[in-house]
């Protein structure tokens, strides 16, 4: 007896391949349409997160091939509703890697993105980001810039924690990677 798929599912299960192809290839890992920033191990969330890392060679073909474009496709090859599409998308699941790097080492007290799937982040990246808007990371108390932290209003606080990124990525190789 023949069995009977139904075309999104379909659609979607090819969405996750083409995404996660390069992925597959560059960290020798295998992922899932539940896979959430927890699940990646430190030396790919390290790559990920450093602003060295040539985004188009990682973020790129994810978001494209989740998307259900050509994630083989050159950046300057999209339409630029596109391109602006992937750089939103871009810029946010750096943020939120960068993030889920500090939440690993203590730094955050609240993190709230981590719990969506990657695949979700990207298909309802309008939804997930507001999400995030709503409710954004916190410092944790423990983190030696709490004080200061404390003294800003909600918008530079937001700042503040984004300032911390290059120190984060530093003491985050240093304490996952050696």
């Amino acid at each position: 007896m023949a069995q009977i798929v139904h075309i999104s599912a379909y659609r979607e299960q090819s969405a996750i391949r083409a995404g996660y192809k390069v992925w597959r290839r560059s960290f020798k890992e295998d992922f899932s349409r539940q896979t959430r920033l927890e699940d990646l191990g430190p030396y790919m969330l390290g790559r990920l997160a450093d602003p060295a890392e040539p985004c188009e060679l990682l973020y790129y073909p994810l978001i494209l091939g989740f998307l259900g474009h050509d994630a083989n496709q050159s950046f300057e090859a999209l339409e630029n509703k596109i391109q602006i599409q992937v750089v939103d998308i871009h810029l946010f699941l750096a943020d939120q890697v960068r993030f889920e790097m500090m939440r690993r080492m203590g730094w955050l007290a609240r993190f709230d993105t981590g719990q969506y799937p990657l695949f979700d982040m990207v298909r309802r990246f309008d939804a997930i980001r507001e999400r995030a808007q709503q409710m954004p990371p916190l410092l944790a108390e423990t983190h030696a810039g709490h004080a200061e932290y404390r003294a800003l209003v909600p918008r530079d606080q937001q700042v503040f924690i984004r300032r911390l990124f290059p120190s984060a990525l530093e003491a985050f190789k240093r304490q996952f990677l050696g």
